[in-house]
């Protein structure tokens, strides 16, 4: 726990604030040097310089376990725990969007995205081809989704 915390001050929202990250379990580099955090525990993702300084936060990825992000800035976002009591409306899955401005563009639906007892892809990778791979801990399984050309 922080020592400079002020006497009375609320823990909890301590842990929320920008700058704070609990139990982060991913990190990716933009093509501008940016550092991408999955702040997992606090259902965010965290942008900050290579000084440290604290840029963005985006939820709109989800709960986020694994990142991965292109050269040409399409970021990969594993969200491995989403869904039910606590993140109502969400569903497992990978998001891919944009690391430039934050835009989500498309959702790979995890195979069991509403069962309680399973996490999904904790990881997540992208071949040249743009074929995304998830890494399934609870599966004990690697997933490949398969780009579809028109």
């Amino acid at each position: 726990m922080d020592q400079r915390r002020h006497a009375g001050q609320d823990v909890r929202n301590e842990r929320h604030r920008p700058w704070r990250v609990r139990r982060p379990h991913a990190i990716a580099l933009d093509s501008r040097g940016r550092l991408f955090i999955a702040d997992r525990n606090n259902n965010r993702i965290q942008i900050f310089d290579q000084n440290g300084a604290f840029l963005d936060e985006w939820t709109q990825f989800g709960r986020p376990s694994g990142i991965a992000i292109t050269k040409d800035d399409t970021i990969y976002v594993a969200d491995s725990e989403s869904w039910g009591p606590d993140e109502p409306g969400w569903k497992k899955g990978i998001r891919v969007g944009s690391a430039k401005d934050g835009s989500v563009k498309y959702f790979v639906e995890d195979i069991e995205s509403t069962t309680v007892d399973h996490s999904g892809a904790e990881g997540v990778g992208v071949d040249r081809e743009g074929n995304v791979y998830g890494s399934v801990v609870r599966r004990m399984m690697l997933e490949k989704h398969v780009l579809q050309k028109p």
